[in-house]
């Protein structure tokens, strides 16, 4: 009896996904309508959704996957984490070139890394890379940027009001 060689857990998910495509019945009415070379690129876009998947205990959030939402002019945010119990949350924000945002004060550690664009806080210049924390009682200067940015920021929940 021949030994045989283990398989990695890739490969045998790439198996699974396969034999699952192979298995799927068309319904007549579309499959009738389909060119061999459609077929082909439907089900190239199904194993790259599957094999895409986020690893088991992880979750992802792809950038431009239009989960973003816009709390006034200029400014965009998508939120991926909150915890209410602790009062955080986590939030991509985009700034359109020349957004102000107020002086404000936070209860809360605020955390944000600027990943890409630049922004100033107050007269602190910050670019693509640099983290810039501001701790609980600290008081922000103005926040602004000429060119516009994207920030990670780990901050407060709920928002404090203007």
């Amino acid at each position: 009896m021949t030994k045989r060689k283990p398989i990695s857990d890739d490969e045998a998910q790439q198996r699974v996904f396969e034999a699952l495509a192979q298995s799927i019945s068309p319904v007549p009415s579309v499959d009738a309508d389909l060119t061999p070379t459609l077929r082909a690129r439907l089900r190239a876009r199904i194993m790259q959704a599957a094999t895409n998947a986020a690893p088991a205990g992880t979750t992802t959030w792809q950038l431009n996957d239009g989960d973003w939402f816009s709390p006034g002019p200029f400014v965009e945010m998508k939120l991926l984490r909150r915890d209410e119990v602790a009062g955080t949350q986590e939030l991509l924000v985009r700034f359109s070139p020349g957004v102000r945002i107020p002086e404000h004060s936070h209860r809360k550690e605020e955390q944000m890394i600027v990943l890409e664009g630049e922004i100033h806080v107050g007269a602190h210049l910050l670019r693509q890379g640099d983290v810039h924390l501001a701790a609980p009682g600290s008081w922000h200067k103005e926040i602004t940027t000429e060119q516009g940015g994207t920030v990670l920021l780990r901050c407060e929940y709920p928002l404090p009001a203007e």
